[in-house]
């Protein structure tokens, strides 16, 4: 994960360049259930509405969550499938926030309602992700599911009123692409906290639809419709997360944009964006899957 956020405020507010720290664990995405009530076009799980056998039991989630505690990990992001369909969701949920750790919920918000969304905001998520692909029947054909859309953005707006962190993650291919100044409107005029732009991947449907991915000159314009909208953020004082993921090169290309807008500041970002690093694939970032086996991340099912 790209966090855009953080270097253009290094760019607004230079700091000296100081010793590396590593995070004490891995960020751990773990996909509690594979089933799912919508489709995805671009779905690496290749989830659907149907049970897949094998799954670890409320128990063994906890025996893992011991685990990964001793193991020194510090943030639990909890996917699927849709999670919201595992019946001890948010007996899970704030078993995992007793234990100390960072949670986030990772939904496609369609089944985030007036009759759970008092649960939701009990658990005291330190963050819920929302996609978001488009606007409308843009949305909807990704998710194939007609009303998926509306019913995402009341999602998002009952996160909203309950004070609860929530950000949108739009996946981007040449069917959407057009529609990224859009959602970031809408973010804006939602009071949305955080806007992650997730570039295809090739796994599950993802692969097989890997013809639709966007080309350079627009992957090349949309970063740099974010940059923009992030440092116009950043000169507003107003504390809003941008963040890419599945393309490190996003990284370099944010150099070719400080060396363009901010020269002086260019040599110091080159020296933040190497000590950053690049991809932590099995470092910094791990996955477990619905079954409890563990990946080097969520793209290597």
């Amino acid at each position: 994960m790209f966090r855009i956020s953080q270097f253009m405020h290094e760019i607004a507010h230079p700091t000296p360049l100081g010793v590396k720290r590593n995070p004490p664990g891995p960020v751990v995405i773990w996909n509690l259930i594979r089933r799912c009530n919508l489709n995805c076009k671009h779905c690496y799980a290749l989830s659907a509405d149907t049970d897949f056998i094998g799954e670890l039991p409320t128990d063994k989630v906890y025996s893992v969550m011991d685990d990964l505690k001793r193991f020194g990990v510090p943030v639990l992001i909890l996917s699927g499938g849709e999670p919201l369909l595992r019946p001890d969701i948010f007996e899970v949920s704030c078993h995992a926030k007793a234990m100390g750790f960072y949670v986030g919920l990772s939904t496609n918000g369609t089944l985030i309602g007036e009759h759970n969304i008092e649960s939701i905001a009990n658990v005291g998520y330190d963050y819920v992700g929302i996609s978001l692909d488009g606007i409308g029947d843009t949305h909807d054909k990704f998710r194939r599911k007609e009303g998926a859309f509306e019913a995402s953005l009341h999602g998002i707006r009952l996160c909203r009123q309950e004070g609860i962190k929530v950000g949108i993650r739009f996946t981007m291919t040449l069917d959407n692409a057009f529609e990224l100044p859009d959602l970031l409107k809408l973010a804006e005029d939602e009071g949305v906290d955080k806007f992650y732009l997730s570039h295809l991947n090739y796994a599950g449907r993802g692969n097989t639809n890997r013809a639709s991915d966007a080309a350079h000159d627009s992957t090349r314009w949309a970063m740099n419709q974010l940059f923009n909208a992030c440092w116009d953020y950043e000169q507003r004082g107003m504390p809003k997360e941008f963040v890419t993921g599945n393309n490190d090169a996003d990284g370099v290309y944010l150099l070719h944009w400080a060396r363009r807008h901010f020269p002086d500041q260019a040599d110091a970002i080159e020296a933040k964006l190497g000590q950053w690093g690049g991809n932590s694939t099995g470092v910094n970032i791990a996955n477990i899957d619905n079954l409890g086996n563990v990946h080097p991340d969520t793209m290597w099912w």
